[in-house]
């Protein structure tokens, strides 16, 4: 009954406004009748309540400014020797004043801590629901291919095995990118995230990143091109969190990125010692408007597109900038809308290539 009622009156933005204009004509009325005798003006609260709750923190400023109008109007009507006592009633209407116009701002804020703890809930959920069929594909992947191993004819079945590993490979590889990703995050949430700084072969990690994807990557007939040094180029990182940002834009760059398109990986080193290492991953895939790339490093936040060419929802490019900004860098973002995408970041080089 209750939540019927509730819906009759305030389900909507439209019937909060007029649940909350009767409610101030019937406070303001009583004010007009009632005169002096009895002061209502607490119950202007109950319109300015429904209609900032309801509708904006501006029609709760504007319930407030209107409740004090029609105050002064009775006093002036009401109240003996009103332009004596001025000064008084005006002083009275700016306290009432500041005080709706508090209430309405501590509302408002109360609102948006809600509507985003709400919001946040819902994504938890999502984010649960997310990994646990990520889990559930993943653990279906190695399920087949080990029951596959068991049954596989002997004869001719070395390339059958091959095909087999790999998927498991990508499997496990995928699966533990996901996990790590979810908990790097809540680390870095709470600041329990430390990053331990050790020379790092950023080629090393790339080429660790690209072999679990063998596989999806023909079946999608991706072109994989990488561009890099023959010689390490060094940085100070920490490997751990350096693989995951990279295992995370590689595979980013393979799942939007459409059949029969391109990917290249690229290491650029320094043209002097000291000099700044770029890494980066270009792909021919859907591309990202420019105001999208203002909000995907925020985090939890996917385009329309990248929501309907695959799966996820949006955490891995913000946790691959967090990472970086641990290492005093950030993610760069080249994009145009249908054209592709270039994500890249820098580094300090610790050694320069030989030549």
């Amino acid at each position: 009954m209750a939540k019927k009622i509730y819906e009759m009156l305030l389900g909507t933005r439209a019937r909060a406004l007029v649940t909350g204009a009767l409610l101030f004509s019937a406070v303001s009325g009583a004010d007009y009748y009632l005169r002096n005798e009895i002061s209502v003006d607490i119950f202007y609260f109950l319109p300015i309540f429904v209609l900032t709750w309801r509708g904006s923190r501006g029609w709760g400023l504007a319930a407030a400014a209107a409740g004090v109008l029609v105050w002064i109007t009775d006093e002036r009507l009401f109240l003996p020797g009103f332009q004596d006592q001025f000064n008084v009633v005006l002083w009275n209407a700016v306290v009432r004043l500041s005080f709706f116009s508090l209430l309405v701002l501590l509302l408002n804020e109360l609102k948006v801590i809600i509507t985003r703890e709400r919001a946040v809930s819902k994504l938890k959920s999502a984010m649960i629901h997310t990994v646990s069929h990520e889990f559930n594909n993943s653990l279906t992947g190695l399920s087949a291919g080990l029951f596959l191993l068991k049954e596989m004819d002997p004869e001719g079945g070395a390339a059958a095995k091959g095909r087999i590993y790999s998927s498991m490979e990508s499997s496990l590889h995928n699966l533990t990118i996901y996990v790590k990703s979810i908990l790097n995050e809540a680390r870095m949430e709470e600041g329990r995230f430390k990053i331990e700084r050790h020379p790092v072969a950023l080629r090393e990690l790339a080429a660790a990143a690209v072999e679990p994807m063998r596989e999806l990557l023909d079946q999608k007939g991706i072109e994989l091109e990488t561009s890099m040094p023959q010689t390490p180029v060094m940085v100070s990182g920490d490997r751990e969190a350096l693989a995951l940002v990279i295992s995370n834009l590689i595979g980013n760059a393979v799942k939007y990125t459409r059949r029969d398109g391109s990917i290249t990986v690229s290491i650029e080193a320094p043209a002097a010692s000291g000099g700044k290492v770029i890494f980066s991953v270009e792909d021919s895939g859907i591309g990202i408007s420019l105001d999208d790339m203002k909000k995907i490093t925020a985090g939890f936040y996917r385009t329309e597109e990248g929501q309907m060419q695959a799966a996820g929802f949006g955490m891995g490019l913000k946790i691959c900038n967090d990472l970086l900004e641990l290492h005093g860098s950030r993610l760069e973002i080249s994009s145009e809308k249908g054209k592709g995408s270039r994500f890249f970041f820098e580094l300090p080089a610790l050694l320069r290539p030989a030549e």
